[in-house]
């Protein structure tokens, strides 16, 4: 029963739209953090200016539910599409496209999707956003240096600590996975550990 919540937690936990090898070497694949990212105040993603792109951000966040379930990542997809034609300069249909292409399985264009919105938005949102895609690919080593590099920028973005959490669970270090989800919840973020004290993962 605990390896089935287990199961259960980090499916949750790495589901999309929560919100195959991949290029982690040099700096023009966008791994590498940019000087800027440790200057810049960190910044959430926000909605595009361009009222249409608006309009598409707006109705594939319809699709999104309170724990961070994508009902319809396809049609989600379809309509992030639309929000980057719209505003091509605009990180967050980006970000929320790739979480809804990693759902459908499509990896590498959701590691590239990322991959666009840490170059036009280095936040830690944006590099936790990757490493989750990394994790959904089972790529450990990506995912901890996006998560490192998350955590350099904003230590206070919770979603580092809830994404990192479920490749620990995956790991087998649960301590370490409630240590985050600990953490997610003094920040502000408090589902993900009020599932894994439900279910006795972590006290």
């Amino acid at each position: 029963m605990k390896n089935l919540a287990l199961c259960v937690l980090c499916l949750a936990l790495l589901s999309g739209c929560s919100m195959s090898s991949l290029p982690f070497l040099g700096d023009d694949d966008g791994t590498q953090p940019p000087a800027t990212a440790k200057k810049s105040p960190d910044r959430k993603p926000t909605f595009g200016v361009s009222p249409e792109a608006q309009t598409y951000l707006s109705q594939a966040m319809e699709y999104w539910t309170p724990s961070g379930e994508c009902t319809n990542p396809e049609r989600a997809a379809a309509l992030l599409d639309k929000a980057v034609d719209a505003d091509p300069l605009d990180p967050a249909p980006y970000l929320m496209r790739s979480l809804a292409l990693s759902d459908l399985g499509y990896f590498n264009e959701a590691f590239d999707d990322a991959t666009r919105a840490i170059r036009l938005s280095p936040t830690a949102e944006a590099y936790a956003t990757r490493g989750l895609v990394c994790l959904k690919q089972h790529q450990p080593e990506g995912a901890q240096r996006d998560f490192a590099y998350a955590e350099k920028i904003n230590p206070n973005e919770p979603l580092i600590y809830v994404y990192r959490s479920a490749g620990a669970f995956l790991d087998g270090r649960n301590g370490d996975a409630c240590a985050d989800l600990k953490k997610a919840c003094d920040l502000g973020h408090c589902r993900p550990w009020n599932t894994a004290t439900e279910n006795k993962l972590c006290r």
